[in-house]
């Protein structure tokens, strides 16, 4: 009797009032956030990996992906810079879904814990997206440190491996190199003494492989020729399909 007393009180109409409202903001927020991870072409979004809060661009095409590129970054840079050469409104624009997040430690990103392995980081990265299509990785220099041995550990997770002179190409053998089962795009700089001669030496032993050796070029070679860049990634792409 009194439970049905007080379903008649103002107070009760005014709590199923707030609770109502409350729900629905939960929803939405739900709602919004997973919408900000899987369609939001341009904005800085965030994900969590092993308690790292990572951040990442997703430039998507309307119609569903040819598949996704994920685009890893050097010492010097950051997911922006592959928004400021327009490589991520190309692949986006050619009907690919284009990621570029900001390594541990760089940019937006916070840092992980020193003996969490860098190639598993990439490996969690990559497979919290939905990857119908084996993905393709870009990493340039410093981010051999995650992409070298995550190929090498993961090869039948790719659909493609894009190295611009990375660093930890010496980690492996030229027996390996010759062993790998990834197509693989070859790019680096004439000018660059440190590491084209590695690629030349190491990355030219994959079967299949396209070497692109951009004239004048220098360690971030794709800077100095992004019109000779986008065609050669755009050609390697268009070759998975």
């Amino acid at each position: 009797m009194q439970i049905t007393n007080f379903r008649k009180t103002p107070l009760f109409y005014v709590l199923l009032f707030f609770l109502c409202g409350f729900l629905v903001l939960v929803f939405q927020s739900s709602l919004s956030s997973e919408n900000s991870i899987h369609d939001s072409p341009f904005g800085i979004l965030h994900v969590d990996i092993n308690g790292s809060k990572i951040a990442f661009y997703n430039f998507k095409p309307v119609h569903t992906p040819i598949r996704t590129v994920f685009l890893l970054h050097g010492m010097k840079f950051s997911k922006e810079t592959w928004k400021t050469l327009g490589t991520l409104e190309m692949l986006r624009e050619q009907g690919y879904r284009a990621i570029a997040l900001d390594l541990p430690g760089y940019g937006h990103s916070s840092s992980i814990h020193k003996d969490f392995p860098k190639e598993l980081f990439l490996k969690e990265f990559i497979e919290f997206f939905d990857n119908r299509v084996p993905p393709v990785v870009i990493s340039p220099s410093m981010s051999g440190e995650y992409a070298v041995p995550f190929v090498f550990t993961n090869p039948t997770i790719l659909g493609g491996w894009v190295p611009i002179a990375p660093v930890s190409l010496n980690k492996h053998t030229e027996q390996e190199y010759e062993a790998l089962k990834v197509p693989v795009l070859a790019v680096y700089g004439e000018k660059d003494s440190v590491f084209g001669p590695m690629v030349e030496q190491m990355l030219a032993k994959v079967p299949g492989v396209s070497l692109v050796k951009i004239l004048s070029g220098s360690h971030s070679c794709y800077l100095d020729d992004p019109k000779l860049w986008h065609s050669s990634l755009s050609k390697f792409l268009s070759s998975l399909h």
